[in-house]
């Protein structure tokens, strides 16, 4: 189960946050998004790490419960960038992935506190099922930090 779920969050530390944000036309160069969006990664993943390793059903909840917070306020400074024109429509996918996997996150986080098992599992698969995409629209960025554990995953896990 931590696999799925440290997956999740990886992929809110990645920067693919929800929907909004993007659209290009920002004033920053490829570099300096990059920069800041891998600094903004590093920020949050070092959070989520933070919260440790849950060994049962009811630390998965709480881990959950801590871990849906510190995604949502990383994706609120995600949105904040604004892409060059270059990365607009990977930046935008990328918010788009992550608005859905946040909602997949938000339902496991119901799943566990009604302790539907079955749910848990087919949430948890879902979001190991986006994690090929993410890990490669977070390359196709060309972000260091961000998509990095992803990327990683996939081709290890």
């Amino acid at each position: 189960m931590r696999r799925g779920l440290v997956f999740v969050f990886v992929l809110a530390a990645l920067g693919l946050a929800g929907c909004g944000g993007g659209g290009g036309g920002g004033s920053s160069s490829a570099a300096e998004f990059r920069q800041q969006a891998d600094a903004i990664c590093a920020k949050y993943e070092a959070k989520i790490n933070a919260l440790g390793t849950p060994s049962s059903l009811e630390e998965l909840g709480d881990f959950v419960d801590q871990a849906v917070s510190i995604v949502e306020q990383g994706n609120e400074e995600l949105q904040s960038l604004e892409p060059p024109d270059e990365l607009a429509d990977d930046w935008d996918r990328a918010l788009q992935i992550q608005n859905e996997n946040l909602q997949t996150t938000r339902d496991l986080q119901d799943a566990i506190h009604n302790q539907d098992d079955l749910k848990v599992q087919e949430l948890l698969g879902k979001l190991d099922a986006a994690r090929a995409e993410s890990a490669q629209v977070a390359q196709n960025l060309g972000l260091e930090k961000c998509g990095q554990n992803a990327a990683e995953e996939t081709t290890t896990g």
